[in-house]
C-alpha cells in the first residue's frame, strides 16, 4: 500500500497546537500603510497538509466545525496583540457559524477588530438566516467581509442580502488588470456597488507593481498582495520604498482635497441604544476640529490624535463631546459599540421661537465616508443615494467605523464650485 494521499485529519485534531496562523498584511493604498493583517491557518509543512485540502476532507468526515473552531478561536486570541489601529481578518465558511462548535466560539467573545470574511457562496434561499446571524456577529463587535467578489453575477446578488463592511475583490479581476479594461470595468462596478452600501473594497493578489499602479489609480482602498507583504508568523510593516511608491502614485492620482477638510464636530450620542460598551483603553470617538489629522491611521503615526477639548465627558443621558457651537444642531446616534446608526435634525424654530417650532427628527445614516477620501468621490456617492436622501449629511468615520464627525452638503456643494472654478 503506497503512502496516504489526503490528509491526516485524526492526527491533526489530536495536536492541541494545530493549526498555526500566519499573517498578510493589508495596506492602505491612499497612505501607504499597513491598516490590518489576514490570518491564514497552516496545518505543518507536509504538501497533503494544504488548507484547501485539509477543510475538505474534514468536511467530508464531519468535523469541518471543529476545525473551523480551532482557527477562529486562535484568531480571537491574535487579535489581542495586533498592533495599534490595525484589524485582524479571518476566513469563515457561512454555513459553519451557526454549528454549535464554531458558535460557542463567537457568542461569548469580543469580536472587536476582528474582519470574518466569507469565503464560500451561500445559496440565495439561505441568505436571510445568514444576514440574521452577521447582525449578530456585528453587535458582537465584528466586521463582515464578503470574500471573492466579482467572480460571477451571484457573488454580486449577495451583496444585497449580507450588505458587507468590507468587500474582497477575486483575484481573477486583479491578475493583469492594468491591461485588461473589461477588468477594469468589473473593478469599478464593484467598487461602486461597495459604496453605496458603505463598504471598503480589498483587492488581493497583487504582485506586479503595474497591477499595484491601477488599483491606487482606480481608488481601491485597501490591498493585499506578495508585492505588499508574505504571509509570515509576525506582524510585519510595509517596506518603506513601497509605502513612498504608493504614497507617490497616490498623490499624482488625488486631484481634490480631502473630506476631512469640510468636516465639522457633531454631538455623539447612544440615543436609546443603552450605555456605551467601549473601555478605558478605548481611542476618542471625536477629535478637535483643528487639530484633526489627514486620516486616523496617519494620526496613529504622528501621535496627533488627542482628547477632544471642552466637555468629553459622558453625562447622565449617554452623551459625550458636550455643547460647543454648532456641535448642537446634528447628533450622531450611534449603537452602544459606537457605530453610528442614525442622525438627529434639529428642529426649525417658529415665529419667535414660539408657535410653529418643528421637533427635532432622526433619519438612518445613509452614506459614510473615510477622512480621507476625495471630495469628489463622496459627492459621487452622494448623489447616487435615493432622492429624498442625497442631501443628508455625510458622517466621516474611523477604518474601523468610529464617528469622528459630519460634513454638510452645502458645504460639499460649495467645495465642488470652487474646485470646478480652478
Amino acid at each position: 500500500m503506497g503512502p496516504p494521499t489526503h490528509p491526516d485529519i485524526d492526527r491533526i485534531l489530536a495536536d492541541p497546537d494545530a493549526p498555526s496562523l500566519v499573517f498578510q498584511p493589508i495596506v492602505d493604498l491612499r497612505l501607504g500603510l499597513t491598516a490590518g493583517y489576514e490570518a491564514l491557518a497552516r496545518f505543518g509543512d507536509d504538501p497533503r497538509n494544504a488548507p484547501d485540502l485539509v477543510f475538505a476532507e474534514a468536511d467530508r468526515l464531519g468535523v469541518a466545525a471543529e476545525v473551523e473552531a480551532r482557527v477562529l478561536r486562535k484568531a480571537i486570541a491574535a487579535r489581542d496583540h495586533l498592533p495599534d489601529r490595525c484589524f485582524l481578518a479571518v476566513n469563515v465558511f457561512p454555513h459553519l457559524l451557526s454549528s454549535p462548535e464554531v458558535e460557542s466560539v463567537w457568542r461569548t467573545a469580543d469580536l472587536s477588530r476582528l474582519v470574518l470574511e466569507l469565503n464560500e457562496a451561500v445559496a440565495i434561499d439561505c441568505s436571510s438566516a445568514l444576514a440574521a446571524t452577521s447582525q449578530e456577529l456585528r453587535d458582537r463587535g465584528a466586521f463582515i467581509a464578503m470574500d471573492d467578489v466579482g467572480s460571477g453575477y451571484a457573488g454580486l446578488r449577495q451583496l444585497t442580502y449580507i450588505r458587507p463592511d468590507f468587500v474582497k475583490l477575486d483575484r481573477s479581476l486583479v491578475t493583469h488588470i492594468d491591461d485588461d479594461q473589461v477588468k477594469i470595468a468589473l473593478t469599478e462596478l464593484v467598487g461602486g456597488f461597495a459604496s453605496r452600501l458603505n463598504g471598503w473594497v480589498i483587492a488581493e493578489g497583487i504582485e506586479r507593481v503595474e497591477e499595484l499602479t491601477m488599483l491606487v489609480a482606480l481608488g481601491v482602498p485597501l490591498a493585499q498582495g506578495f508585492l505588499l507583504g508574505r504571509p509570515s508568523a509576525h506582524w510585519q510593516f510595509l517596506d518603506p520604498s513601497v509605502a513612498r511608491r504608493i504614497q507617490t502614485m497616490a498623490a499624482r492620482t488625488d486631484r481634490s482635497a480631502h473630506i476631512v477638510s469640510l468636516m465639522e464636530p457633531a454631538r455623539v450620542s447612544t440615543g436609546d441604544h443603552g450605555q456605551c460598551a467601549r473601555d478605558a483603553a478605548c481611542p476618542p470617538c471625536m477629535l478637535d476640529l483643528a487639530d484633526v489629522p489627514e486620516s486616523p491611521a496617519s494620526a496613529a503615526e504622528t501621535g496627533a490624535v488627542r482628547q477632544p477639548s471642552g466637555d468629553s465627558d459622558r453625562d447622565g443621558d449617554g452623551d459625550r463631546n458636550g455643547d460647543r457651537d454648532g456641535a448642537g444642531e446634528t447628533t450622531i446616534i450611534v449603537s452602544n459599540r459606537c457605530r453610528p446608526v442614525a442622525l438627529q435634525l434639529a428642529g426649525g424654530a417658529g415665529a419667535a421661537g414660539g408657535a410653529g417650532a418643528q421637533a427635532p427628527r432622526r433619519i438612518p445614516t445613509s452614506l459614510f465616508a473615510r477622512p480621507d477620501e476625495p471630495v469628489t468621490e463622496v459627492a459621487r456617492r452622494a448623489m447616487t443615494r435615493p432622492k429624498g436622501r442625497r442631501f443628508d449629511p455625510v458622517i466621516i468615520v474611523t477604518e474601523m467605523g468610529r464617528p469622528l464627525g459630519l460634513v454638510r452638503m452645502e458645504r460639499l456643494m460649495l467645495r465642488l464650485a470652487e474646485l470646478s472654478a480652478v
